[in-house]
């Protein structure tokens, strides 16, 4: 469990550092009142995060743009042109458990940070507890753009077995723009292993 919330701790941090344009400010008293008032758990309506993303798949239907998968393994990559309709295959893993707040909210907290350095708010979900069986979803992350409030991307962090083996896969999802699948063999020494990216983009300025 620490590992996969080390995993959603890094990502929170990849995203705040690609999005961080300006030089970062000297931390002062104001700004440290300012970042504990907005850093706070809530309790109740969890952002729908399933349906934003079956949301997404309609829009595609609209697009003048075919969707390209591109697979990497062992740092060979591979391209192909899907159907739109394959997407829904591609993120079928993700579906499993319907993220809303009626189900999830007696397993998760939320905690919203208001980063106004990248005038974004985080949404991050975190596990209460140990997580029954059933429940795959490790964790996600929902970025929100501060100023028009909509959804700049989305992440989330999934464990499963295998055949006897142990999976992790991270779901990143850049609004109207790509999804990228990442699958990695969590083995019993502690290690862990890439075995395959998977990365679909319908902007043809990706």
């Amino acid at each position: 469990m620490k590992k996969l919330l080390l995993l959603l701790s890094i990502t929170v941090l990849i995203f705040s550092c690609n999005s961080h344009q300006a030089t970062t400010p000297v931390a002062t008293d104001t700004t440290l009142q300012e970042h504990a008032d907005t850093t706070k758990e809530i309790q109740g309506n969890f952002f729908p995060v399933t349906s934003f993303l079956k949301g997404q798949l309609i829009a595609l239907d609209s697009i003048p743009f075919t969707p390209l998968l591109y697979t990497t393994i062992d740092n060979k990559t591979d391209s192909v042109w899907l159907k739109k309709d394959q997407l829904a295959t591609f993120l079928a893993p993700f579906f499993s458990v319907n993220i809303d707040t009626t189900n999830l909210i007696p397993y998760f907290k939320e905690t919203k940070f208001n980063d106004q350095t990248v005038n974004a708010i985080t949404l991050t979900y975190e596990p209460l507890g140990v997580l029954p069986d059933s429940i795959q979803l490790r964790g996600w992350n929902v970025y929100i753009d501060s100023a028009s409030g909509n959804v700049r991307s989305v992440y989330l962090l999934k464990q499963y077995k295998e055949q006897g083996q142990s999976y992790i896969q991270q779901l990143i999802w850049t609004t109207d723009k790509s999804a990228k699948i990442t699958t990695i063999l969590d083995q019993p020494n502690g290690d862990t292993k890439l075995l395959k990216e998977q990365k679909i983009i319908w902007d043809d300025n990706q």
